[in-house]
């Protein structure tokens, strides 16, 4: 039996999006529910004592354009998808793959848990992370082909572009941006770039 277009199954997972922090809209692209259902799953999940609106920062989905706009959150987009790549294999080219997604962004947040004491130094302000639903947007341009991601031939590693992408930097890993003085500045000074 095919358990992806079976309604109870629909609704798991709109009930699944709904806890994880994913805008309206997503949840009813994704599952074929109606905004009516949608709210509905919502209430319920308030009237069971679950606050679904704290997982949710934001209700607009965004692009490439307004999601990657420097070095830092191109690196950050390029963790995130590498992950997203990693877990959900060749068919994220084709379909999003939602559980493939949940993983790599839990595994997202968990690796920005580690390295958030040093990413912000000397008190400059740190990069917003990317919500779940910014994740299904970047997903959603690789699924289209407006995104991929490309090998850098100088340091060897693959990182994430889109051609809707704010910045114009190649390989975020290779880039080191000149200071005042021309030249290039510290990793320290690199990382700390506000979103």
């Amino acid at each position: 039996m095919n358990t992806r277009n079976n309604p109870l199954h629909l609704w798991v997972q709109a009930r699944e999006m709904a806890l994880m922090g994913y805008v309206t809209r997503i949840i009813i692209l994704e599952t074929g529910l109606t905004d009516k259902q949608v709210r509905r799953i919502y209430r319920d999940l308030e009237d069971d004592g679950m606050e679904v609106g704290k997982n949710r920062t934001s209700n607009t989905i965004k692009s490439g354009a307004s999601l990657v706009t420097n070095q830092l959150s191109k690196l950050h987009a390029s963790l995130l998808m590498g992950f997203y790549r990693q877990i959900g294999g060749s068919t994220i080219e084709s379909s999003t793959c939602i559980s493939a997604l949940n993983r790599a962004y839990r595994m997202y947040r968990a690796a920005n848990t580690e390295i958030a004491p040093v990413s912000s130094p000397m008190g400059k302000e740190a990069f917003q992370m990317f919500t779940i639903s910014d994740a299904w947007c970047l997903a959603s341009e690789m699924r289209s082909g407006d995104a991929m991601f490309e090998y850098c031939g100088v340091c060897g590693s693959d990182f994430f572009t889109s051609v809707n992408q704010a910045t114009g930097i190649h390989c975020p890993h290779c880039f080191q941006p000149q200071n005042a003085n021309g030249r290039a500045m510290l990793a320290v000074e690199v990382f700390a770039e506000p979103a």
